[in-house]
């Protein structure tokens, strides 16, 4: 399977765990070979190498490894006016937060002790919204039918089965009606009041007959629970995790993808109970030890996309699509790159430029661009893997000012335009030396499991801003 690429770049090796992909097995210089003078008269510059270009489907994109978990999880069914349909749903273990006393267990049998409610709790994780933020959500929440195992890698073509809805409601993401909280320390016990603001949350409150589900009266909330509660194996053949669906409200409106920090301190599944003295509550949590994934799924049927979608032929002469979660990546040919023998590369640039609005499409899309291109190729295995170049930046720690790629605003033609450049010095020296037995690279968003942007650029022929290569070398005589 292709691997998937992560958002944290801390330290170059724990980010290339990360990143999920493979090194390259040259050892690269810095820049792509040695600095030299411009003016010198033996220096070549052409910026007229031939590119061919398509947009590819992506197999799938890994979204759970214990050693490298995401830091945010998307939900939604988004219907882009250019690239079809989205949709992404989360599945996760919930997990233990200690063990209560055995004298609740007591209480519960004698009637003293009375569940008052469940509430399921998700901290939305704003930043990484995509669409129009003030569409009513239709949320979902059903019981898993098979179990996680959290020493598995799981990538979102990985479907899991479900069985019972244990609750849902509709609710307006932008509203955020939770962020400001009175509870300021939760613990397994008690509730401290204070007037912390908390980040906006999700909460779906469960009572009445909502309670009367096997899950509680059989399980987590009666005189024989506590077995349950001794440890996270028992509790998972019983509780085997929960599916989180969400679908816009009406058939009109979905142009939102949201996302949720699944590891907040915050998140789970509460029990709110009454004993003799007190109201206290139980929290099932998601933590570090749960296995927590999404599942993709694309549809380009009928889209504006569709026809530049071509996995063998290069279609994309003036539209190239890139789409983060499991969607599109670019494909590039540079099928003449040999004939440069006995070049020295000395910089090798490719630009990108972000394409004029499209007819149909939205400025809320429009103008929330991919903030980061990275360029892959595909190794023995055929899985995707990184090229040295953007190797070398991680390696260095500074990803945009050795390798590039990030989104940058240009002064040209009296007008903004916005474009993507990326130094490939060294992997065109490989492909001119014969050490790269492939013509083809492959462009991806930075971070594709947690990013529900999308870019669209001009292709290699279009007829002002096209794809190019800029490539400045010396001939070894």
């Amino acid at each position: 399977m292709k691997k998937t690429i992560f958002k944290q770049i801390i330290f170059a090796t724990s980010f290339l765990i990360l990143l999920g992909l493979g090194t390259s097995c040259n050892e690269p210089s810095i820049i792509g070979g040695e600095v030299v003078n411009p003016d010198r008269a033996d220096v070549e510059f052409m910026d007229t190498l031939t590119i061919l270009a398509s947009s590819v489907e992506e197999d799938s994109v890994r979204t759970f490894n214990s050693l490298s978990l995401l830091s945010s999880y998307l939900c939604g069914d988004l219907k882009d006016p250019i690239f079809g349909q989205s949709t992404s749903v989360i599945n996760k273990q919930l997990r233990l937060t200690g063990t209560p006393d055995a004298s609740t267990f007591d209480g519960i049998a004698s009637g003293e002790i009375t569940l008052d409610s469940a509430v399921f709790v998700m901290v939305y994780d704003t930043s990484n919204f995509y669409g129009e933020i003030n569409t009513e959500q239709d949320i979902s929440v059903y019981l898993l039918d098979e179990d996680m195992d959290n020493n598995e890698s799981y990538h979102s073509n990985r479907v899991f089965s479900v069985g019972d809805l244990l609750t849902s409601a509709t609710v307006n993401p932008a509203l955020f009606d939770t962020t400001f909280s009175s509870i300021s320390t939760v613990t397994t016990t008690t509730i401290e009041i204070g007037d912390t603001i908390k980040p906006p949350q999700l909460r779906i409150v469960m009572n009445g007959s909502d309670l009367d589900h096997p899950l509680f009266q059989d399980y987590l909330f009666n005189a024989n629970s506590m077995q349950y509660y001794e440890s996270d194996e028992n509790l998972l053949n019983v509780f085997k995790g929960v599916q989180v669906q969400g679908t816009p409200n009406g058939a009109s409106n979905s142009e939102l993808m949201m996302a949720f920090d699944l590891t907040s301190s915050l998140g789970g599944l509460y029990l709110y109970y009454t004993t003799p003295s007190d109201t206290l509550f139980y929290r099932f949590s998601v933590n570090s030890n749960a296995a927590q994934m999404v599942t993709f799924e694309h549809d380009y049927d009928g889209s504006i996309v569709e026809p530049f979608i071509d996995e063998n032929d290069f279609v994309g002469d003036s539209l190239v699509f890139i789409q983060g979660m499991s969607g599109l990546n670019a494909k590039l040919s540079i099928p003449y790159a040999r004939n440069l023998q006995n070049a020295i590369v000395n910089q090798a640039q490719l630009e990108f430029t972000i394409a004029t609005i499209l007819p149909q499409d939205q400025p809320i899309f429009h103008e929330n661009p991919l903030d980061q291109l990275l360029i892959s190729k595909k190794n023995e295995d055929g899985d995707l893997t990184i090229i040295g170049d953007l190797e070398t930046a991680l390696n260095l720690g500074n990803l945009t000012g050795v390798f590039g790629g990030n989104l940058t605003s240009v002064n040209q033609d009296n007008m903004v335009l916005w474009k993507y450049t990326m130094n490939i010095s060294d992997h065109l020296q490989d492909m001119i030396d014969g050490i790269e037995t492939t013509d083809e690279i492959f462009i991806s968003a930075l971070s594709k499991a947690q990013n529900a942007q999308r870019s669209i650029i001009f292709g290699p022929n279009h007829s002002t801003y096209p794809i190019k290569m800029n490539v400045t070398y010396t001939i070894n005589q």
